[in-house]
């Protein structure tokens, strides 16, 4: 298998319990009967919010008394992302932003922070301008040696939940070693691990000493972006924390952490491990310090990620992912839209507030009253 076939393996394999499972767990939980819990589940999931049983369980909703009838009705679930995401977007962005060469170029000539891209992996016909191209295992080979000492850091040009990224640890005139995987020679490396994928090569960033005691590998900070006519309103701000042999930071990968971040101050307020159900700890389970800490370069990163948003303003809902480094903040990546789960999940807390609902609805999401509970799609 290549590189994103094995992590969307790995996806599958860590992939959530079964219904009967999770009405078993949440009846054991709370001590109602799973005949209780299936119905209070059923109106939610007609509801507007349409969570499924995972969304449900994991956010702990089965438990009526963790939440007022408002803030309950202030969760909603992912499997509505793209549908609202779409509507409140110019579909013909979605290019711009999900293909990463393509993206950088914009962000950079906006004069945002971006990662230094070295060169492409990609056997096709394409050309990337002012980019080195590697369809060979001779230029590979080259390459290795121009940054040999450095690690690089791959993504799937238009990949998304980091599916298929990988770290070049070390490579020599024959071989290459990617963070996790055995050796292989040039040849096997291009047709067996990357295959027909095209990646971006990456310069690797790392995190401010700050954070470099929380994180096993580059972490960022997902700003969740609404442009208005007033400018960028960011609801949510989440910081994704590797760990363990995690190289990258997204949430399913297992034992990696998301914080909940107070956008004002840039303070974490939250420590988050994904499970059954959200567990949400008291600090980092190995060093001390992170509840409470306020991330360095947060006025900088605010500045940073409206001046992003705007470039990208026809996509009126996105998010950007922002690593912190030693000499400031760096867009690694903007998304088109981004999944309603992190930060919930992260936040303990329903993505639809007040303000996140007015917003869709200006972008034409047309929600039902709430005694009716569906979700109707208006026009434009």
């Amino acid at each position: 298998m290549n590189a994103a076939e094995i992590d969307k393996a790995n996806y599958i394999s860590a992939r959530d319990s079964s219904h009967q499972d999770l009405l078993v767990y949440s009846a054991k939980k709370s001590g109602r009967s799973p005949v209780q819990i299936q119905r209070e589940f059923s109106r939610m999931a007609k509801s507007h919010s349409r969570l499924n049983m995972v969304e449900y369980v994991r956010t702990g909703l089965y438990d009526v008394d963790r939440y007022t009838s408002e803030e309950r009705d202030q969760f909603i679930s992912n499997d509505l992302h793209w549908q609202i995401t779409h509507r409140c977007n110019d579909n013909g962005w979605i290019s711009a932003a999900e293909d990463k060469v393509l993206a950088a170029i914009l962000l950079n000539a906006g004069g945002v922070p971006v990662p230094e891209t070295v060169a492409v992996l990609d056997k096709s016909s394409r050309t990337y301008p002012g980019l080195q191209k590697i369809a060979s295992a001779d230029a590979l080979a080259e390459l290795l040696k121009t940054y040999s000492g450095e690690t690089l850091f791959c993504k799937i040009v238009s990949g998304m939940v980091s599916f298929g990224a990988f770290r070049i640890d070390s490579g020599d005139a024959t071989q290459i070693t990617c963070s996790g995987h055995a050796p292989m020679t040039h040849e096997q490396f291009l047709a067996e691990f990357v295959g027909q994928n095209a990646y971006v090569v990456q310069r690797e960033l790392k995190n401010h000493s700050r954070l470099s005691n929380y994180a096993s590998a580059l972490a960022t900070v997902r700003m969740v972006n609404m442009i208005t006519d007033r400018g960028v309103l960011c609801p949510f701000a989440v910081i994704k924390l590797p760990q363990g042999g995690n190289i990258a930071d997204a949430f399913w990968r297992p034992g990696n952490l998301a914080c909940d971040v107070d956008v004002g101050t840039g303070r974490i307020r939250t420590v988050a491990r994904r499970g059954i159900e959200m567990e949400y700890l008291e600090d980092h389970p190995e060093s001390a310090g992170l509840t409470g800490l306020e991330l360095p370069f947060w006025s900088q990163l605010l500045e940073i990620n409206e001046r992003a948003a705007q470039l990208f303003a026809p996509i009126r809902y996105q998010s950007t992912d922002i690593a912190i480094t030693q000499d400031g903040p760096v867009v690694v990546e903007l998304n088109y839209g981004g999944g309603f789960d992190l930060p919930q999940y992260a936040s303990g807390r329903g993505m639809l507030t007040p303000a996140v609902r007015a917003f869709f609805e200006g972008c034409g999401v047309v929600f039902a009253p709430k005694k009716k509970r569906r979700l109707i799609w208006g026009s434009h």
